[in-house]
């Protein structure tokens, strides 16, 4: 069954532009909200796969039910810049019987905060980054992993695990703290996986680990761990990145 995709949001807003495109992050989330909306069912993993920028202006989203099995899914396409499969949760969230944890560091509002100009990143503007580590991007650091507590600016609304999507990947490349200037390093593909604290969190500060893995001269891939102020795991992210300038 395909259907049109029209509740959240009609279009996609200028101010979540990335560099050459919507944010990643935004986009994601956008196509969890059309699983959801199709299925009633919530979101438990995704992997997206990004041919082109998604561009500001109407979305084109339609979702395509997989066949049943045991892990129920959609097909997610926005327009022909974009798919993703989404894996649904079989039933109503619980906690966690096991999952990793973070002892919680010094309080966010006591820290300052990251200046990212504007002009340069757009949907920065919609984020409150703390950065925790002394990494700062394009600071030449030797280790190409950033710590931050993390936030959506006041007014926005999302589910839980769409708000998990844009926080994952909201940072740079971990190369970028290593690099003394910026290229463009683009996602080409996402993939998260949502854990139960996504949906409960109960403040908007979360803790984000974010580090390079390993990288060629031509791509690169990223982890990513999601935390809640308490310190229990809310999400995780790998993604396939591609280096199109190599310089330093």
């Amino acid at each position: 069954m395909t259907t049109t995709f029209d509740p959240f949001p009609t279009r996609f807003d200028d101010t979540w532009r990335a560099f050459d495109g919507i944010h990643g992050g935004m986009v994601l989330a956008a196509m969890l909200r059309a699983a959801s909306v199709e299925t009633g069912a919530v979101p438990a993993a995704a992997t997206a796969h990004f041919y082109a920028p998604v561009r500001p202006g109407p979305i084109d989203m339609t979702v395509q039910r997989g066949p049943a099995g045991r892990s129920p899914g959609v097909q997610v396409r926005a327009g022909t810049a974009a798919t993703a499969l989404v894996r649904l949760s079989r039933g109503a969230a619980a906690a966690a019987r096991h999952a990793p944890s973070i002892e919680t560091v010094v309080d966010p509002d006591s820290l300052a905060g990251l200046d990212i100009p504007i002009d340069f990143v757009p949907f920065s503007q919609h984020l409150d980054i703390r950065p925790i580590n002394a990494a700062r991007p394009f600071a030449g650091g030797p280790d190409p992993k950033f710590d931050v507590w993390i936030r959506l600016r006041p007014g926005l609304e999302f589910t839980g695990v769409e708000r998990a999507a844009i926080l994952l990947d909201a940072l740079p490349p971990g190369l970028f703290a290593i690099r003394t200037a910026p290229a463009p390093i683009p996602t080409v593909e996402l993939t998260a996986h949502f854990a139960p604290a996504a949906g409960s969190a109960t403040g908007p500060w979360h803790r984000l680990r974010h580090r390079t893995v390993w990288w060629t001269s031509d791509e690169c891939v990223d982890e990513t761990e999601l935390f809640t102020t308490d310190g229990e795991l809310a999400a995780q992210a790998r993604q396939l990145r591609r280096i199109l300038d190599t310089s330093r």
